[in-house]
């Protein structure tokens, strides 16, 4: 039987961290919306892809410096900081990649 481990501690997640890792997670998905829609239109695409595109590499940027400010904060859990500048960076490679594609 495993050992249970608690975790007494004072610490908090911090507001940002959160709101970085749903601002990245809402980039991610963006992308991934305007991916797919320009899929299924043969490559054909339209300016709301190129918009979402756009307002996912503003939200990533905001949500990357959120992250990275939320981790320099003491006492604070970082765990959503941590993963916030993980999907924030990831968020801006892929847009990186679809606007070197030509999307």
């Amino acid at each position: 039987m495993a050992k249970r481990r608690y975790l007494f501690t004072n610490k908090k997640n911090p507001p940002r961290g959160i709101i970085s890792t749903v601002l990245g997670a809402i980039s991610v998905i963006a992308v991934a919306g305007a991916l797919i829609g320009s899929y299924r239109n043969a490559g054909v695409t339209k300016p709301g892809y190129g918009a979402a595109v756009l307002l996912s590499v503003l939200y990533s940027v905001t949500g990357l410096v959120l992250g990275i400010r939320s981790h320099a904060e003491p006492d604070m859990l970082l765990f959503f900081p941590k993963l916030g500048i993980v999907i924030n960076i990831a968020a801006v490679l892929l847009c990186a990649v679809v606007l070197y594609a030509g999307m």
